[in-house]
């Protein structure tokens, strides 16, 4: 299998930590960058910033310095493989990776990096992509504004969302880098204090560029080729109608990949709302694991890789109600399923005890 040495970024553009959030966006628009590495005085790697983080926050003043926003990060050696890469970003939920040697970046690689990558793997390059779309895709209209855009995005945790018609066809795709560009002034023009969001809301079809899109009967080899040629980090599955019926992301690519080599352990991928108490996360997979304990007493079903996304609903009150939506990859079949509850638990519980009820259908025991 291919090493992440041979697919990484060697030319990195990066940051130190006494930059501002300033320089930071116009780096990362100038260069179609979505995340960017951070360096201290003596260049040793200290954390990676991206439009994620940024976008967490409501405003920050321009004078703000990277040290204050960035994430540590998990680091990956030239040596390793691409499943590892692909590993070790799911379970972090990290969309790009420093490549060090002596603390110092050797490279960087991202999932874009990786999924480009997929003809070297054939068992991935072959499936359809009717076999590994995530169904009930998230859209958004030309006509929503880009901040609406935006929430959508951070929801799922992408940063490519599709974009339809008033009759729910295809007609483009939307990128955070040119919503980047719209809500926020151009580097140099940035008034002190607050970043200045422009007070005519632009809307979606004014940043939108031609949509990427596969029929479900077409390669996961060819639906690469397009998205390279398009640069884009989704694909949008539609039928003779051009209506959206599944996304594949990178990230649905990463799972493949992963489920492609060798390993026992079921990954778990948790996205979207995000909580301060740890222990809350130690509960959610240890609810996930004992239901990937019993699915896997099922012949060719045992989990390879499973994908929660938790959206927040602040109703009445100050009650949240909880949307989940689920993927599992298991040895034979990929499962998809959501849930609706008050109660998080709840809500991951049922869940998986609606993919314990599809693969139960099988009735074979091992």
């Amino acid at each position: 299998m291919v090493s992440v040495g041979e697919i990484m970024t060697t030319k990195v553009i990066t940051l130190t930590t006494e930059d501002f959030i300033s320089t930071a966006i116009a780096k990362m628009s100038d260069n179609k960058m979505h995340h960017i590495p951070i360096v201290d005085s003596k260049n040793d790697y200290v954390g990676m910033l991206d439009y994620n983080l940024l976008y967490k926050r409501e405003s920050i003043p321009v004078t703000t310095k990277v040290k204050t926003v960035m994430e540590r990060t998990p680091s990956i050696d030239s040596e390793a493989s691409v499943a590892d890469a692909a590993r070790l970003m799911i379970d972090s939920g990290l969309k790009a990776l420093p490549v060090l040697e002596k603390n110092k970046i050797k490279g960087i690689v991202t999932t874009t990096d990786i999924v480009n990558s997929v003809n070297s793997i054939p068992e991935v390059a072959n499936l359809l992509a009717s076999e590994i779309m995530s169904g009930d895709p998230i859209t958004v209209s030309e006509n929503d504004d880009l901040l609406e855009a935006l929430r959508k995005m951070r929801d799922i945790d992408e940063t490519s969302i599709p974009v339809v018609d008033k009759d729910g066809r295809i007609s483009g795709i939307v990128n955070i880098n040119d919503i980047s560009k719209e809500l926020w002034r151009e580097r140099g023009k940035m008034r002190q204090g607050e970043y200045y969001r422009n007070k005519v809301k632009p809307s979606v079809k004014d940043v939108m560029v031609s949509p990427v899109m596969i029929r479900p009967d077409k390669t996961i080899s060819s639906c690469m080729e397009v998205m390279i040629v398009s640069e884009a980090r989704v694909c949008t599955v539609v039928d003779e109608n051009m209506i959206p019926e599944g996304i594949i992301s990178q990230s649905d690519i990463l799972g493949e990949i992963v489920k492609s080599s060798t390993g026992q352990t079921v990954l778990v991928n948790l996205s979207g709302a995000r909580f301060d108490d740890p222990e809350v996360y130690d509960k959610l997979y240890s609810v996930i694991e004992k239901s990937a304990k019993s699915i896997a007493r099922f012949k060719r079903m045992r989990p390879m890789l499973i994908n929660i996304h938790i959206e927040e609903y602040n109703q009445t009150g100050k009650e949240t109600k909880y949307s989940i939506r689920g993927k599992m990859i298991t040895e034979s079949k990929t499962f998809f399923s959501r849930s609706w509850d008050w109660n998080v638990f709840r809500a991951v519980k049922e869940l998986m005890s609606q993919f314990e009820k599809m693969v139960q259908k099988n009735k074979i025991y091992r």
